[in-house]
């Protein structure tokens, strides 16, 4: 992580650095990542990243504008294709809303479900 972050906060911005997260989370990392979220763990590729709290140690913590809590997500879209970081905090909710956007466009399969299942029960939504 680095020191100069640009905090997205509006909603089209937003929607567009979880488009570009998508993007990069392909059919070939979808299942990765959604491994890892279940475990409240982050995951990333090349220039995108999801962090949960316990994914920063306390250095990661001090970089950010705002510390992340354990009921957000942090993503991240870095450099080379911005100057700056841009991060946007999503509470679990609308972090999941998107997941299950991002997976619908993928063509359905059961584990896909019962992963984004294993996700809702990791984040306690309901």
């Amino acid at each position: 992580m680095s020191r100069e972050y640009q905090v997205i906060e509006n909603k089209d911005s937003i929607d567009e650095l979880v488009s570009t997260y998508f993007n990069f989370i392909n059919r070939r990392y979808l299942e990765e990542a959604l491994k890892n979220f279940a475990k409240r763990e982050g995951y990333g590729q090349e220039i995108v990243f999801v962090y949960f709290q316990s994914d920063l140690d306390d250095y990661d913590m001090e970089q950010l504008p705002k510390p992340l809590d354990e009921k957000h997500i942090l993503i991240e879209l870095g450099y080379p294709a911005f100057e700056s970081e841009q991060i946007a905090y999503l509470n679990f909710e609308t972090f999941y809303d998107y997941l299950e956007a991002g997976a619908r466009k993928e063509p359905e399969t059961t584990q896909l479900t019962d992963l984004l299942s294993e996700v809702k029960d990791s984040l306690q939504l309901r």
